[in-house]
């Protein structure tokens, strides 16, 4: 995953059905960190089929802007642990 596209929200869910994803863990490239210092947006608690149901709505719902995705998912997901720069 490179730096991503201007505009382009990405989250990252877990499979597992239940867990939070991890946030400060691991710090080699394709870790979570990694992925969150690329723009990638953790979706918290939430599993990858509510993770997508929220985007979907944000995206068709004019809350397309990053600002406002990453509140709904620090909100609904508490995605909020962003790794230090």
């Amino acid at each position: 995953m490179g730096t991503g596209s201007p505009g382009t929200s990405v989250a990252l869910a877990s499979r597992t059905g239940s867990g939070e994803t991890l946030a400060q863990t691991y710090g080699f490239p394709g870790s979570e960190i990694d992925l969150q210092r690329r723009g990638l947006i953790r979706a918290g608690w939430l599993d990858g089929l509510k993770a997508k149901a929220l985007l979907t709505l944000l995206l068709r719902h004019g809350g397309a802007e990053r600002a406002q995705v990453l509140e709904h998912f620090r909100f609904w997901g508490g995605g909020d642990v962003s790794p230090q720069r």
